[in-house]
């Protein structure tokens, strides 16, 4: 019979993460490629975990909406959650009627909003 220490099982949850983590680094330079070219490798991988615990503050778990709270994070600021720039958003994130998704959701249509009454 197979057993695992609980420190071989928690090494095992983290594997999902750290691909993510890369995932996100690859996916963020790339398509946010002005908006990081100044940030060094470590400080994106600082942002992408700092986001992902971020995150996890309002419900926001699964894969997609991780990586729009990091996309605002890295198109606005890294405390887009909190900043008063984007009070829009601060509203929304700590809403206790919305789930993740939901609350993501309303942050995309709100600065789409924003981005239409601007022009």
């Amino acid at each position: 019979m197979l057993t695992m220490t609980e420190a071989q099982m928690s090494s095992l949850e983290q594997v999902p993460l750290k691909q993510f983590e890369r995932d996100m680094f690859i996916y963020l330079t790339d398509n946010f490629a002005e908006d990081t070219k100044d940030t060094s490798k470590q400080e994106l991988e600082a942002l992408i975990h700092k986001g992902i615990e971020q995150a996890k503050q309002y419900q926001i778990e699964f894969e997609d909406d991780v990586r729009r709270y990091l996309e605002f994070m890295v198109m606005y600021a890294q405390d887009f959650d909190k900043n008063s720039d984007t009070a829009w958003a601060h509203k929304t994130l700590h809403s206790e009627e919305l789930d993740g998704t939901e609350k993501m959701d309303l942050i995309d249509e709100l600065e789409l909003e924003m981005v239409r009454n601007s022009l």
